[in-house]
């Protein structure tokens, strides 16, 4: 549920982090988020305002929350760690510690309606202090079987498949992986076999394309 703002302003906003493993749908989510509620997505790349010169870093970020507050919209913040890492971190040099506060005062002061959505895949990085900035922190995991067999069997919904394919099986087999990296496996092996004029997808289709990902992750 939005927030009421305090004060005489009638402004409502939530803010919400996403963490968890690269290709698990944390992008995705927001882009839900924002067409549940009707609200125009503004997406912001934070390595893309990291400037040589430190005031340009801030004006970036300043000029961004001071846009997105002018018309109610769901501000995310994608790989939100490139700003806000831990400022304990020992290797981090005076002006990335300042942009850390500035972001994290930007946040406490934001009051534009709508959402603040973060993204990050590194959230043993971040700054304590940036998880009590957000209303709601979810932790976006990697798929358990249930997700994996949906995930497989509705990327090859639109090509036939032969009727023994070992779902189960394959399922288990992908075990560990990311939705990004299921959706992939399953979209490779309809490929082959449309390209190689085999008919229906079979279960070596899958197993193949399964194993080709393995060795390119091994590289």
């Amino acid at each position: 549920m939005l927030r009421q703002a305090t004060g005489d302003s009638p402004k409502r906003y939530l803010k919400i982090l996403l963490y968890g493993p690269p290709g698990c749908g944390k992008t995705l989510g927001a882009e839900r988020l924002a067409w549940t509620t009707g609200l125009p997505l503004r997406k912001v790349q934070f390595d893309t305002l990291l400037s040589s010169f430190f005031g340009e870093t801030l004006a970036n970020l300043r000029r961004i929350f001071d846009d997105a507050a002018q018309k109610p919209c769901a501000l995310l913040l994608d790989e939100c760690d490139s700003l806000a890492r831990a400022r304990t971190e020992r290797n981090d040099i005076g002006e990335i510690n300042r942009i850390t506060n500035a972001l994290l005062e930007l946040l406490e002061g934001y009051r534009g309606d709508g959402l603040v959505i973060a993204a990050t895949n590194l959230d043993s990085a971040l700054d304590p202090a940036l998880f009590r900035r957000f209303d709601e922190v979810l932790k976006i995991p990697l798929p358990g079987h249930p997700e994996v067999l949906r995930l497989l069997k509705a990327t090859l919904s639109a090509i036939k498949t032969e009727p023994d394919v070992a779902w189960d099986s394959l399922a288990k087999q992908v075990d560990g992986m990311s939705c990004s990296e299921v959706v992939s496996i399953a979209r490779n092996a309809a490929k082959s076999s449309i390209l190689c004029g085999r008919g229906p997808v079979r279960t070596e289709d899958i197993r193949h394309a399964l194993e080709e990902s393995l060795e390119r992750g091994h590289n």
